[in-house]
């Protein structure tokens, strides 16, 4: 498994050769985008160099390019003067020097403070390469930059905010296969830090373009091949992946599903020519999850440890054959069913030690934290023997539920008594003969009592709870 992050590999490259200091981990996925001909989205504060960037590579392929400040920019100056032709119901539209019709790259800056009827109107350009549904014969690369859109509690975030950036239509960025948050000052090296503020740059001439022309062209011919090679182990991958990602709540959709699996070849093929036989798969694969999601537009972008944990779940996955036991049990979702099964498949205690630690770490919530280490701790207190990282959290929060303690509140008229006045209608009275089963439950809820409950529907986290301890098998013979 590589170790590396984005900003330690690949030093130097083709944005280098541009002049662009510090992106040279986003080379691959340029390239990519480049090769395959597929919209690209650059998400980043002002000044971070990615209109520059597109100039720039805009120039070393000699295409013809649309520069247009989404914000500023009407209908009209996409496709010139419209004008009624001569015994038609249609119009003709006469261009300007500003207009799209010859285009081979456009790029629309500030596309998120863009008017959403103007945007509506892009949508055909970026997918399909049409407007007024008309085919832009030779219109060939659409890309897009935006700020990252403020949070709705701004107070509470550190960092930029773009108070006019808004999130884009979730239709819309859905058509960028390549979602591409771009470094700032505080990610860049010392040594980019310097070679920017000098304004020191490789010569970016014919070379530059040679190389870029070349190498798009290189990886175009390599994307089918691997896509051959590959094409089990890819379908694997991207299914657990966009699974995984459905758990965590970053839903996509079956195109995001269809885009990411296309991306990753296109980044391998890219890596592959840029790197030689150092491209490495797995890599690959990480870059196309961490800059193709949807959400790296969104006021919360999801964070990089989450998308790398769900990466190397999904390629562990897929590197596993279809009758593993292992596998059977990454395939379940729900991080509790999943210790049920390997435990049903006989798996080992260190095997169920790392599921119980992954469990109670994902789980966001309190009170199923509190249940569900109580039935785990319970059902396997006797026949399990879990590493101390799994059975130190469990037995914190188990303790709380199954250790006898008497209690004593006052009670002042409002929120707290009402909410006891309801439990208490509840509480069953115990006795010698009360059944186990019945103790949990008390317990489960007078432990929680106020601070959860007035956090939490103390009646559906009985539920759950209730669900948790049919799940792990607890009934009554399981004191």
């Amino acid at each position: 498994m590589t170790t590396q992050s984005p900003s330690e590999i690949h030093q130097g490259g083709i944005t280098e050769s541009l002049g662009i200091q510090g992106w040279s981990h986003l080379d691959p996925i340029l390239v990519a985008a480049m090769a395959t001909e597929s919209p690209l989205l650059l998400i980043g504060p002002h000044g971070t160099a990615k209109s520059l960037l597109v100039e720039r590579i805009a120039a070393a392929l000699g295409l013809s390019m649309r520069h247009y400040n989404a914000s500023l920019i009407n209908y009209d100056d996409l496709v010139g003067i419209p004008l009624p032709e001569e015994d038609t119901n249609q119009l003709r539209f006469v261009s300007t020097p500003g207009a799209i019709w010859d285009a081979e790259f456009v790029f629309f800056d500030e596309i998120s403070r863009c008017r959403p009827d103007l945007q509506n109107k892009l949508f055909p350009i970026v997918h399909e390469r049409r407007i007024a549904g008309i085919r832009l014969e030779k219109l060939r690369h659409r890309w897009a930059a935006m700020n990252p859109p403020a949070p709705d509690d701004v107070d509470t975030v550190i960092g930029d905010h773009y108070l006019g950036s808004e999130p884009l239509d979730p239709a819309l960025v859905d058509r960028f296969p390549f979602i591409v948050p771009v470094p700032n000052w505080r990610q860049l090296s010392r040594d980019h830090r310097r070679r920017l503020v000098s304004g020191q740059r490789q010569d970016m001439r014919s070379h530059a373009s040679v190389n870029l022309i070349s190498q798009v062209e290189r990886c175009k011919t390599l994307i089918p091949e691997l896509e051959d090679l590959l094409r089990e182990w890819l379908s694997d991958y991207v299914v657990s992946a966009v699974d995984l990602l459905d758990q965590a709540r970053l839903y996509e959709s079956p195109r995001r599903a269809y885009m990411l699996a296309r991306s990753l070849i296109a980044i391998h093929a890219a890596r592959i020519v840029l790197e030689g036989d150092d491209a490495d798969l797995e890599y690959s694969a990480e870059l196309a999850l961490t800059f193709g999601l949807p959400q790296n537009a969104s006021e919360v972008p999801p964070t990089r440890p989450t998308i790398i944990a769900i990466h190397r779940q999904a390629w562990e996955i897929a590197s596993l054959s279809e009758d593993d036991a292992w596998r059977q049990v990454l395939e379940e979702l729900d991080t509790a069913r999943r210790i049920v099964i390997a435990d049903q498949l006989e798996l080992d205690d260190d095997d169920i030690s790392r599921l119980v630690t992954q469990a109670m770490s994902v789980e966001t919530s309190d009170v199923r934290r509190l249940g569900l280490a109580a039935a785990i701790f319970i059902a396997f207190r006797s026949r399990r023997n879990l590493a101390p990282s799994a059975w130190e959290p469990i037995s914190q929060f188990a303790l709380r539920l199954l250790e006898p303690r008497i209690v004593t509140m006052p009670l002042r008229a409002g929120q707290v008594t009402d909410l006891w006045n309801e439990i208490n209608q509840w509480l069953p009275t115990l006795d010698e003969t009360s059944p186990f089963l019945v103790r949990l439950e008390r317990n489960f809820i007078l432990c929680g009592f106020p601070d959860l409950w007035l956090r939490y529907d103390w009646r559906a986290a009985l539920e759950q709870f209730r669900a948790d301890l049919r799940l792990f098998n607890i009934d009554e013979n399981s004191r």
